[in-house]
């Protein structure tokens, strides 16, 4: 074999086994949509803030919700209240699915945002920026205004 020619020999086994380990690229951020998103306005010592927000899913396939991050908040988890023999509690997930064509309500009393320990004082007007992360790893970024507590 021609010496001069190893470096394009090289390149070609490169490009072929890069396509054969690439990740498909999803339309399943642009499917997802987030709607009347808000943030409830805690007292100033409060460390656990509360975010709700609708969430559809547009495309023909269920979408998964993985992560959710800001630099705003230490972390964020996603909740749920649940109502059983006269008593309300919170359970954890692991993840928000949406089902295909349909949507999703982050409401008080249901499944939510819990936002952990703000890094500022955070008072009704404010936006916060918050990245949401698919099952195939692609993200969204919102922007949350934080508003009065509604009742």
């Amino acid at each position: 074999m021609n010496v001069k020619a190893l470096p394009t020999l090289f390149l070609i086994i490169l490009a072929a086994i890069s396509c054969t380990f690439s990740i498909p690229v999803s339309a399943a951020s642009n499917a997802l949509s987030v709607d009347n998103a808000w943030i409830a306005e805690a007292p100033p010592v409060s460390k656990v803030m509360v975010a709700y927000m609708s969430i559809s899913n547009s495309s023909d396939e269920d979408l998964e919700i993985i992560h959710a991050e800001s630099d705003t908040y230490s972390s964020i988890e996603f909740h749920e209240t649940v109502h059983e023999d006269d008593m309300a509690r919170m359970i954890r997930h692991d993840s928000l699915q949406i089902d295909a064509h349909s949507s999703i309500e982050l409401k008080r009393g249901g499944p939510h945002l819990m936002l952990f320990n703000p890094t500022r004082r955070l008072k009704a007007g404010d936006n916060v920026e918050i990245e949401l992360t698919l099952y195939n790893r692609q993200t969204i970024t919102i922007s949350v205004p934080v508003k009065k507590a509604q009742h």
